[in-house]
């Protein structure tokens, strides 16, 4: 696409932004990296460290209990949504 197409979609988004009923839900599953009992890694996945408030913290815990995930599931999924979002 060039920088001309992404002028014009971001015009009609501009003119006509996507109402609630138009976005459908999204949910993405990431397979963990290392399985548990210390087996062979599945694939190389590096860690990133990132430190919350706890009131942050808080929340996320509460979230992957809910969803019964790790709070690191919830993580990936959060950036992956917000990479899809504001693409480079």
């Amino acid at each position: 696409m060039t920088n001309d197409d992404y002028a014009d979609m971001a015009a009609d988004y501009e003119a006509n932004p996507i109402r609630h009923d138009e976005v459908g839900d999204v949910e993405v599953r990431l397979p963990a990296g290392r399985p548990a009992g210390g087996g062979p890694a599945r694939g190389r996945t590096p860690t990133t460290s990132v430190r919350f408030p706890q009131p942050i913290r808080d929340r996320l815990n509460a979230r992957a209990d809910a969803e019964d995930v790790k709070p690191a599931e919830i993580i990936r999924r959060a950036v992956v949504e917000y990479l899809d979002r504001h693409a480079v």
